[in-house]
């Protein structure tokens, strides 16, 4: 995998010959830096005012994918004209585009008020429900609470799984109880390209292992860029260090 801008000049030809250019950005760890807690990531007011003057510009569709809810998302960027999409591709929002898997609502809230009751009094426990899906993060738990706080998770949420309704995965010291569906960050951007008009090249940048299956779907037909170290299990094309980095590469593209 090699640093972006160490094969910038190749990269910035094929951005400058393509028609149009779909820019798709995860948020935690890409465009704003990794917090302690959810709610104090915040989005640097200057990759704020770059993506401002980008989407300006037709050549480029810009879009930002997370985690979060819709309604998170979109309150922590606040920036219109672009694609939003929430809940790892659950919830997508944009110009003459929706996408929302509301009917998982109930049986999320029966685990939350579950894990609620068995976390509520370990410091540093941070129970997320965004609509469709359920995130325990732990980041903030003492080092010796960790274990036991993943063993009441799953003994909790186990039943649903076995029951078909639910699958779990892990991010950066998070669980995340998602429908039983088949669809993530991948399937979303799949969905989306499928609706662009016309010729259109794909960027996507993600620093976590759910934005793998988003890299896959546009593996030959744009280019993924991880945010981190370069690792040999991330099948990236490119990478970049960090949030500060991808700022960077932004300004070139307003520059360009």
């Amino acid at each position: 995998m090699k640093h972006l801008f160490s094969d910038w000049d190749k990269l910035r030809s094929k951005i400058y010959n393509s028609p149009r250019v779909f820019l798709l950005f995860d948020y935690d760890g890409t465009l704003s830096p990794i917090a302690p807690s959810p709610s104090e990531a915040k989005f640097p007011s200057t990759v704020k005012g770059l993506i401002r003057r980008l989407r300006r510009n037709s050549k480029f569709a810009l879009a930002i994918i997370s985690g979060r809810s819709m309604k998170d998302i979109k309150k922590m960027v606040g920036l219109k004209g672009i694609t939003y999409i929430g809940n790892h591709g659950l919830e997508i929002e944009g110009r003459n585009t929706e996408f929302l898997g509301s009917r998982f609502h109930a049986f999320i809230k029966k685990i939350e008020s579950a894990l609620y009751r068995e976390v509520k009094h370990t410091k540093g426990a941070k129970i997320e429900h965004k609509g469709v899906t359920l995130s325990l993060h732990y980041r903030l738990v003492k080092n010796r609470d960790k274990a036991l706080i993943k063993r009441k998770f799953y003994r909790i949420v186990r039943p649903f799984v076995y029951s078909g309704k639910v699958r779990i995965s892990a991010g950066k010291q998070v669980l995340e109880v998602r429908p039983n569906i088949e669809w993530d960050k991948g399937s979303a951007v799949t969905w989306l390209l499928k609706r662009k008009r016309g010729q259109i090249l794909p960027l996507y940048f993600g620093d976590d292992v759910t934005d793998i299956d988003a890299f896959r779907a546009i593996k030959g037909k744009g280019i993924s860029v991880f945010v981190g170290n370069s690792r040999k299990s991330v099948n990236a094309d490119y990478f970049l260090r960090d949030p500060k980095e991808v700022e960077k590469f932004i300004k070139r593209l307003v520059e360009l």
